[in-house]
């Protein structure tokens, strides 16, 4: 496919579907699409190529990392429900009149209508690529949700992600943190290598970033980066479900 290897560069995610076709995930919120049967893109092509090169350039410059566009970008794309978690948050009626912040959103459609569903005064939506408006985290939210957010980032990153969502909520609050188990990060994937506190892995065709938690992992890391009170809810089969208050 014409532009893959600047896409990859870039860590645009490139996805293959079924009909033969490629759905391509780029920053920003871009999405495109590319038909090898017709030999056509969903946008003229030099659009893309435009966009591509301001996203090279970032990257060039060390404003942007391939790696944590590629990382965000491969979010799970869930097809027929809301993640596990979201559908606890749901069925407890955890979040039931009140105002939530879903960060990190990323492919999960169905998130936002369900918790709306199940009570919610107000949910909004913040992913710097799929939902990138960022003056929804100026003010406070009685719940942040963040899952399977926190694994997929080096450590400086996810450093800034800890203070987002210890700012975006208020004292009286409560946030709802979700990561990946050791198991499935060491072999579910083709890891390429150790990089910082995690892995480099191989997603289809992208090349991204994992770190596995134990329980008493990540609560100590949580403890660490924002203090506070942490508690394990449930244990997805190695993935922890965790809730965590300020006070």
């Amino acid at each position: 496919m014409k532009l893959s290897k600047k896409m990859l560069k870039a860590g645009w995610n490139i996805i293959r579907e079924k009909s033969g076709s490629y759905t391509i995930f780029g920053s920003n919120a871009r999405r495109y699409t590319f038909t090898p049967a017709t030999n056509r893109w969903s946008m003229p092509q030099g659009e893309i190529e435009h966009a591509l090169d301001k996203d090279l350039e970032q990257i060039q410059t060390k404003k942007a990392s391939a790696i944590m566009v590629a990382s965000r970008l491969t979010a799970l794309s869930h097809t027929k429900q809301s993640s596990e978690p979201i559908r606890i948050i749901c069925r407890d009626k955890l979040a039931a009149h009140k105002s939530v912040l879903h960060f990190g959103t990323g492919k999960d459609r169905f998130a936002k209508s369900d918790l709306l569903k199940s009570g919610c005064s107000e949910v909004v939506d913040f992913d710097p690529n799929f939902y990138p408006n960022q003056t929804v985290l100026n003010k406070k939210y009685d719940v942040v949700i963040a899952n399977y957010v926190l694994n997929i980032l080096p450590s400086k990153e996810r450093h800034d992600v800890y203070r987002l969502i210890k700012d975006t909520l208020k004292d009286t609050g409560t946030a709802y943190l979700t990561v990946q188990g050791v198991w499935p990060v060491e072999h579910k994937y083709q890891i390429i290598k150790r990089y910082q506190d995690g892995y480099l892995i191989k997603t289809g065709f992208n090349i991204t970033f994992r770190k596995g938690y134990t329980p008493k992992a990540f609560l100590r890391e949580i403890k660490e980066e924002i203090k506070g009170r942490p508690g394990v809810i449930k244990m997805l089969y190695s993935n922890t479900f965790v809730g965590w208050t300020k006070k």
